[in-house]
Protein backbone atom coordinates (compact mmCIF):
# COMPACT_ATOMS: atom_id res chain seq x y z
CA UNK A 1 0.00 0.00 0.00
CA UNK A 2 1.54 3.33 -1.07
CA UNK A 3 1.13 6.62 0.79
CA UNK A 4 -1.72 7.82 -1.45
CA UNK A 5 -3.75 4.64 -0.85
CA UNK A 6 -3.13 4.85 2.91
CA UNK A 7 -4.39 8.45 3.06
CA UNK A 8 -7.51 7.56 1.11
CA UNK A 9 -8.31 4.60 3.37
CA UNK A 10 -7.80 6.64 6.54
CA UNK A 11 -10.00 9.46 5.24
CA UNK A 12 -12.86 7.05 4.52
CA UNK A 13 -12.59 5.47 7.96
CA UNK A 14 -12.52 8.77 9.83
CA UNK A 15 -15.42 10.30 7.93
CA UNK A 16 -17.51 7.21 8.69
CA UNK A 17 -16.67 7.19 12.38
CA UNK A 18 -16.57 10.86 13.36
CA UNK A 19 -19.61 12.19 15.29
CA UNK A 20 -21.38 15.31 14.03
CA UNK A 21 -20.27 18.60 15.54
CA UNK A 22 -22.72 20.95 17.28
CA UNK A 23 -24.96 23.10 15.17
CA UNK A 24 -23.46 26.55 15.11
CA UNK A 25 -20.65 28.34 13.39
CA UNK A 26 -18.71 28.72 16.64
CA UNK A 27 -19.48 25.16 17.69
CA UNK A 28 -18.30 23.77 14.35
CA UNK A 29 -14.98 25.61 14.70
CA UNK A 30 -14.60 24.27 18.25
CA UNK A 31 -15.40 20.78 17.06
CA UNK A 32 -12.80 20.98 14.30
CA UNK A 33 -10.12 22.19 16.70
CA UNK A 34 -10.96 19.54 19.27
CA UNK A 35 -10.89 16.88 16.59
CA UNK A 36 -7.46 18.06 15.50
CA UNK A 37 -6.11 17.76 19.03
CA UNK A 38 -7.54 14.26 19.50
CA UNK A 39 -6.20 12.98 16.23
CA UNK A 40 -2.77 14.49 16.76
CA UNK A 41 -2.54 12.66 20.08
CA UNK A 42 -3.82 9.43 18.59
CA UNK A 43 -1.23 9.32 15.82
CA UNK A 44 1.85 10.52 17.66
CA UNK A 45 4.78 8.51 16.32
CA UNK A 46 2.96 7.73 13.04
CA UNK A 47 3.71 8.99 9.58
CA UNK A 48 3.31 12.72 8.92
CA UNK A 49 0.97 12.12 6.01
CA UNK A 50 -1.51 10.32 8.27
CA UNK A 51 -1.71 13.29 10.66
CA UNK A 52 -2.37 15.68 7.80
CA UNK A 53 -5.27 13.56 6.55
CA UNK A 54 -6.82 13.27 10.03
CA UNK A 55 -6.71 17.02 10.61
CA UNK A 56 -8.17 17.78 7.19
CA UNK A 57 -11.07 15.39 7.72
CA UNK A 58 -11.90 16.83 11.18
CA UNK A 59 -12.17 20.34 9.78
CA UNK A 60 -14.94 19.63 7.27
CA UNK A 61 -17.55 17.81 9.34
CA UNK A 62 -21.09 18.94 8.50
CA UNK A 63 -23.58 20.01 11.22
CA UNK A 64 -26.65 17.83 11.68
CA UNK A 65 -30.12 19.20 12.48
CA UNK A 66 -33.36 17.51 13.37
CA UNK A 67 -36.78 19.08 13.12
CA UNK A 68 -37.48 22.17 11.10
CA UNK A 69 -35.18 24.97 10.13
CA UNK A 70 -32.12 25.43 7.98
CA UNK A 71 -28.65 23.99 8.33
CA UNK A 72 -27.19 27.45 7.81
CA UNK A 73 -29.64 30.09 8.85
CA UNK A 74 -33.02 28.62 9.70
CA UNK A 75 -33.28 28.76 13.48
CA UNK A 76 -30.89 29.32 16.32
CA UNK A 77 -29.20 25.97 16.89
CA UNK A 78 -27.65 24.30 19.84
CA UNK A 79 -24.15 25.42 20.59
CA UNK A 80 -21.48 23.46 22.37
CA UNK A 81 -17.99 22.14 21.95
CA UNK A 82 -17.03 18.89 20.30
CA UNK A 83 -18.54 15.59 21.50
CA UNK A 84 -16.47 13.32 23.74
CA UNK A 85 -14.46 10.62 22.08
CA UNK A 86 -12.01 7.94 23.11
CA UNK A 87 -8.40 8.77 22.21
CA UNK A 88 -6.38 5.96 20.73
CA UNK A 89 -3.24 4.82 22.52
CA UNK A 90 -0.28 6.17 20.52
CA UNK A 91 1.72 3.06 21.44
CA UNK A 92 -0.75 0.93 19.53
CA UNK A 93 0.03 2.65 16.23
CA UNK A 94 3.12 2.30 14.00
CA UNK A 95 6.39 3.05 15.73
CA UNK A 96 8.21 4.03 12.54
CA UNK A 97 7.38 6.00 9.42
CA UNK A 98 6.97 2.74 7.51
CA UNK A 99 3.44 1.32 7.18
CA UNK A 100 2.68 -2.01 5.60
CA UNK A 101 -0.48 -3.34 3.96
CA UNK A 102 -1.25 -5.39 7.08
CA UNK A 103 -1.68 -2.25 9.21
CA UNK A 104 -5.31 -1.18 9.71
CA UNK A 105 -7.32 1.60 11.33
CA UNK A 106 -10.01 0.68 13.85
CA UNK A 107 -12.95 3.07 13.26
CA UNK A 108 -14.29 2.33 16.74
CA UNK A 109 -11.24 4.02 18.26
CA UNK A 110 -12.79 7.46 17.72
CA UNK A 111 -16.44 6.60 18.46
CA UNK A 112 -17.91 8.69 21.31
CA UNK A 113 -19.58 7.11 24.29
CA UNK A 114 -23.16 8.30 23.85
CA UNK A 115 -25.39 8.12 26.96
CA UNK A 116 -28.30 5.75 27.56
CA UNK A 117 -27.65 3.62 24.51
CA UNK A 118 -28.00 6.53 22.05
CA UNK A 119 -26.44 6.16 18.63
CA UNK A 120 -25.71 9.87 18.23
CA UNK A 121 -25.93 13.18 20.08
CA UNK A 122 -29.71 13.72 19.81
CA UNK A 123 -32.30 12.12 22.13
CA UNK A 124 -35.37 11.37 20.01
CA UNK A 125 -37.50 9.71 22.68
CA UNK A 126 -37.65 9.28 26.43
CA UNK A 127 -37.24 11.66 29.35
CA UNK A 128 -34.49 13.75 27.74
CA UNK A 129 -36.47 14.31 24.54
CA UNK A 130 -39.52 15.24 26.59
CA UNK A 131 -37.66 18.03 28.40
CA UNK A 132 -37.18 20.16 25.29
CA UNK A 133 -40.90 19.78 24.52
CA UNK A 134 -41.82 20.78 28.06
CA UNK A 135 -39.55 23.82 28.12
CA UNK A 136 -41.09 25.11 24.87
CA UNK A 137 -44.60 24.48 26.21
CA UNK A 138 -43.71 26.41 29.38
CA UNK A 139 -42.47 29.32 27.28
CA UNK A 140 -45.68 29.33 25.24
CA UNK A 141 -47.79 29.28 28.40
CA UNK A 142 -45.90 32.35 29.65
CA UNK A 143 -46.82 34.55 26.68
CA UNK A 144 -48.95 37.65 27.39
CA UNK A 145 -52.73 36.99 27.10
CA UNK A 146 -53.24 38.14 23.50
CA UNK A 147 -50.38 36.04 22.10
CA UNK A 148 -50.38 32.31 21.29
CA UNK A 149 -47.62 29.82 20.48
CA UNK A 150 -48.76 27.89 17.40
CA UNK A 151 -47.42 25.77 14.57
CA UNK A 152 -47.21 27.05 11.01
CA UNK A 153 -45.85 26.05 7.65
CA UNK A 154 -43.56 28.27 5.62
CA UNK A 155 -45.09 30.08 2.64
CA UNK A 156 -41.73 30.15 0.86
CA UNK A 157 -40.76 27.16 -1.34
CA UNK A 158 -37.78 25.25 -0.01
CA UNK A 159 -34.55 26.35 -1.61
CA UNK A 160 -31.61 28.46 -0.55
CA UNK A 161 -31.36 28.07 3.25
CA UNK A 162 -30.42 31.75 3.51
CA UNK A 163 -33.80 32.76 2.12
CA UNK A 164 -36.20 29.89 2.87
CA UNK A 165 -37.29 27.75 5.81
CA UNK A 166 -38.13 24.07 5.59
CA UNK A 167 -40.18 21.70 7.73
CA UNK A 168 -42.35 22.66 10.70
CA UNK A 169 -41.76 26.09 12.12
CA UNK A 170 -42.39 24.77 15.64
CA UNK A 171 -39.82 22.21 16.73
CA UNK A 172 -37.69 21.04 19.63
CA UNK A 173 -34.40 19.25 20.14
CA UNK A 174 -32.66 17.63 23.11
CA UNK A 175 -28.94 17.19 22.61
CA UNK A 176 -26.21 15.62 24.72
CA UNK A 177 -23.31 18.00 25.29
CA UNK A 178 -20.51 16.32 27.24
CA UNK A 179 -19.51 14.47 30.39
CA UNK A 180 -18.17 16.32 33.42
CA UNK A 181 -17.20 15.55 37.03
CA UNK A 182 -16.38 11.92 36.38
CA UNK A 183 -19.35 10.90 34.26
CA UNK A 184 -22.18 13.35 34.93
CA UNK A 185 -24.01 14.43 31.77
CA UNK A 186 -24.46 17.96 30.47
CA UNK A 187 -27.42 18.48 28.11
CA UNK A 188 -28.96 21.17 25.90
CA UNK A 189 -32.69 21.63 25.43
CA UNK A 190 -33.91 23.90 22.66
CA UNK A 191 -37.29 24.87 21.24
CA UNK A 192 -38.63 27.45 18.82
CA UNK A 193 -42.22 28.34 17.98
CA UNK A 194 -44.19 30.74 15.82
CA UNK A 195 -46.25 33.27 17.76
CA UNK A 196 -49.46 34.94 16.64
CA UNK A 197 -51.56 37.70 18.18
CA UNK A 198 -55.33 37.83 18.36
CA UNK A 199 -56.92 40.00 15.69
CA UNK A 200 -53.79 40.20 13.53
CA UNK A 201 -52.21 38.16 10.74
CA UNK A 202 -48.60 38.65 11.85
CA UNK A 203 -46.32 35.79 12.87
CA UNK A 204 -43.37 36.24 15.19
CA UNK A 205 -41.04 33.82 16.96
CA UNK A 206 -40.00 32.78 20.44
CA UNK A 207 -36.97 30.65 21.22
CA UNK A 208 -35.66 28.98 24.37
CA UNK A 209 -32.36 27.28 25.09
CA UNK A 210 -31.27 25.61 28.33
CA UNK A 211 -27.69 24.43 28.86
CA UNK A 212 -27.53 22.28 32.00
CA UNK A 213 -24.75 22.09 34.59
CA UNK A 214 -21.29 21.34 33.22
CA UNK A 215 -21.75 23.47 30.08
CA UNK A 216 -18.92 25.54 28.63
CA UNK A 217 -20.33 28.77 30.11
CA UNK A 218 -20.66 27.38 33.63
CA UNK A 219 -17.85 29.58 34.98
CA UNK A 220 -18.62 32.94 33.36
CA UNK A 221 -18.88 35.85 35.77
CA UNK A 222 -21.34 37.90 33.71
CA UNK A 223 -24.25 36.59 31.60
CA UNK A 224 -23.07 38.83 28.76
CA UNK A 225 -19.87 36.75 28.59
CA UNK A 226 -22.07 33.98 27.18
CA UNK A 227 -23.78 36.12 24.53
CA UNK A 228 -22.25 34.13 21.66
CA UNK A 229 -24.68 31.33 22.53
CA UNK A 230 -27.31 33.51 20.83
CA UNK A 231 -25.56 33.06 17.51
CA UNK A 232 -27.99 35.08 15.36
CA UNK A 233 -27.53 38.33 17.27
CA UNK A 234 -24.09 37.95 18.84
CA UNK A 235 -23.00 41.23 17.25
CA UNK A 236 -25.65 43.12 19.21
CA UNK A 237 -25.33 45.11 22.41
CA UNK A 238 -25.56 43.21 25.70
CA UNK A 239 -26.43 45.07 28.88
CA UNK A 240 -26.50 43.49 32.33
CA UNK A 241 -29.72 44.22 34.21
CA UNK A 242 -30.52 43.49 37.84
CA UNK A 243 -33.83 41.65 38.10
CA UNK A 244 -34.99 40.65 41.57
CA UNK A 245 -31.39 40.78 42.77
CA UNK A 246 -30.20 38.56 39.86
CA UNK A 247 -27.91 39.52 36.99
CA UNK A 248 -29.51 39.08 33.56
CA UNK A 249 -27.95 39.82 30.19
CA UNK A 250 -30.26 41.71 27.81
CA UNK A 251 -29.09 41.28 24.22
CA UNK A 252 -30.45 43.21 21.24
CA UNK A 253 -29.71 42.65 17.56
CA UNK A 254 -27.35 45.04 15.85
CA UNK A 255 -28.63 46.82 12.77
CA UNK A 256 -25.68 45.32 10.85
CA UNK A 257 -26.41 41.71 11.87
CA UNK A 258 -26.32 39.46 8.80
CA UNK A 259 -28.93 36.98 10.01
CA UNK A 260 -31.05 38.60 12.71
CA UNK A 261 -33.33 35.64 13.39
CA UNK A 262 -33.96 37.08 16.86
CA UNK A 263 -34.48 40.73 17.70
CA UNK A 264 -33.90 40.38 21.42
CA UNK A 265 -32.80 37.80 24.00
CA UNK A 266 -32.30 37.47 27.75
CA UNK A 267 -29.51 35.37 29.25
CA UNK A 268 -29.38 34.12 32.83
CA UNK A 269 -26.81 31.93 34.58
CA UNK A 270 -27.95 30.04 37.67
CA UNK A 271 -25.55 29.58 40.58
CA UNK A 272 -24.91 25.96 39.58
CA UNK A 273 -23.85 27.03 36.07
CA UNK A 274 -27.11 26.22 34.25
CA UNK A 275 -27.59 28.74 31.45
CA UNK A 276 -31.04 29.81 30.23
CA UNK A 277 -31.69 31.92 27.15
CA UNK A 278 -35.06 33.17 25.91
CA UNK A 279 -35.29 35.05 22.62
CA UNK A 280 -38.00 36.66 20.53
CA UNK A 281 -38.55 38.24 17.13
CA UNK A 282 -41.38 40.22 15.52
CA UNK A 283 -40.92 38.29 12.28
CA UNK A 284 -40.37 34.59 11.60
CA UNK A 285 -37.91 35.25 8.84
CA UNK A 286 -37.59 33.21 5.63
CA UNK A 287 -41.17 31.90 5.93
CA UNK A 288 -43.10 34.54 3.99
CA UNK A 289 -45.46 35.36 6.87
CA UNK A 290 -46.03 39.03 7.76
CA UNK A 291 -44.43 40.29 10.95
CA UNK A 292 -46.12 41.13 14.22
CA UNK A 293 -46.58 44.81 14.97
CA UNK A 294 -44.48 44.43 18.11
CA UNK A 295 -42.54 41.92 20.18
CA UNK A 296 -44.56 39.51 22.40
CA UNK A 297 -42.67 40.37 25.61
CA UNK A 298 -41.54 43.72 26.89
CA UNK A 299 -37.88 43.90 27.87
CA UNK A 300 -38.86 43.78 31.55
CA UNK A 301 -41.07 40.74 31.02
CA UNK A 302 -38.37 38.93 29.07
CA UNK A 303 -35.58 39.54 31.57
CA UNK A 304 -37.83 38.48 34.45
CA UNK A 305 -39.10 35.35 32.70
CA UNK A 306 -35.62 34.01 31.96
CA UNK A 307 -34.93 33.71 35.71
CA UNK A 308 -38.03 31.55 36.35
CA UNK A 309 -37.22 28.23 38.00
CA UNK A 310 -39.38 26.30 35.53
CA UNK A 311 -36.57 26.74 33.00
CA UNK A 312 -33.93 25.47 35.44
CA UNK A 313 -33.51 21.95 34.06
CA UNK A 314 -30.99 19.18 34.67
Amino acid sequence: MNEHELKSALQDAMVASSPPPPMSAEGAVAAGRAAQRRRKAAWTGGVAGVAVVAIAVGAVLVPQLTGGGSTRAGGPPLTTGAPPSATADPSAGPTTGEVTATDSVDPSASKPEWPDGQTDRTARSGARADKSVQVLNDLGASLPPTFQAVDKQSLVPEGDPDTSWYGPMRYTQSQFDDYYDGGKESWEYMGTSPVTQQGTSGVGKVWVLVLTKGNRFADVQSPCEAKQVVWTIDTGDCVVRTVGGKQVGHLTAAASARRPDLDEAAIFRHDDGTLVVIGQAKEFRRTGHPALSGLPFTADQLTTLVTDEKFHLD
